[in-house]
């Protein structure tokens, strides 16, 4: 924008402190109350907006339980705490499924959110959250989507306005990481000077989200396969065939696409070796 509009521009781009679920697994014991991280980032950040990811584990137990122990540090902050989540049915997740099991989803992220912080009623009749609180979700919103989540929360009572979407690779262009089951995700923290496997494992996905856990360890199998072996201890994980080439925002080791070749080769004579004696 600004090769091309010459001249005061204003604010281009901006963004707000958000977590990811790294941040909320390397500060969480495994599948532990995430209170502690809660109040932290709300400590770290005083005011303005901040965006927390709430559905590493469990989002409903975040909204029922995490939110109400820290209902008066959360309405006395100088800004507003954004829960994000994740994973699910993005329509069901803010919306509730209406299914009246008493279940936290069947209310759903927004109603939920009201139960505990209340709000306002607008001009035209719809609640509105306190403003210390709000909502988004950040991808898989398509234009329909939209649609439908707002007539949703209509129904309900509840204003547009209390939900912020993203637009991310889903809506934009239908084909995503999930596509190809590829993601990033950080496994094992040293804490305090201690090591801890950790984990993603949301309770509103359907398991196709849960990541591996530990030190891992790419292993090449008797018939050559490759193979991930999960928790392991760090003489194994030194053995794996992924080995770290960036570590502290340096590179560790360069490689160039005759490297790549070559390694495929060796791996490939390695097999053709053990395939021999196999079969002798």
């Amino acid at each position: 924008m600004r090769r091309f509009y010459k001249g005061d521009n204003g604010i281009v781009l901006q963004s707000v402190p958000a977590t990811e679920h790294s941040v909320m697994t390397a500060g969480t014991p495994e599948r532990g109350d995430e209170t502690d991280m809660f109040r932290s980032i709300i400590s770290l950040y005083p005011s303005g907006i901040v965006s927390v990811v709430s559905d590493t584990y469990d989002l409903w137990a975040v909204l029922t339980k995490v939110l109400p122990e820290l209902h008066d540090e959360i309405v006395t902050r100088d800004g507003k705490l954004v829960i994000r989540p994740d994973s699910g049915d993005p329509a069901d997740i803010l919306c509730g499924t209406a299914i009246q099991k008493n279940l936290p989803a069947d209310k759903g992220v927004v109603e939920l959110l009201w139960d505990e912080f209340g709000g306002t009623v607008n001009e035209q009749g719809y609640k509105v959250l306190d403003p210390h609180i709000g909502a988004i979700y950040g991808d898989s919103i398509t234009v329909e989507r939209a649609k439908d989540i707002v007539e949703r929360l209509a129904a309900k009572g509840f204003a547009s306005t209390n939900v912020v979407f993203g637009v991310g690779s889903f809506t934009y262009q239908y084909v995503t990481r999930d596509t190809f089951g590829s993601a990033i995700k950080a496994t094992w923290v040293l804490r305090s000077g201690e090591g801890h496997p950790m984990r993603k494992d949301p309770v509103t996905d359907n398991g196709s989200k849960r990541s591996a856990r530990g030190r891992l360890a790419v292993l090449v199998g008797d018939r050559g396969e490759l193979t991930l072996h999960e928790n392991v201890d760090a003489a194994t994980e030194a053995q794996s065939l992924l080995q770290p080439v960036w570590a502290d925002g340096e590179f560790i080791e360069y490689q160039s696409f005759r490297n790549v070749r070559d390694r495929l080769a060796e791996q490939a004579a390695s097999l053709a070796a053990r395939t021999e004696t196999v079969a002798a």
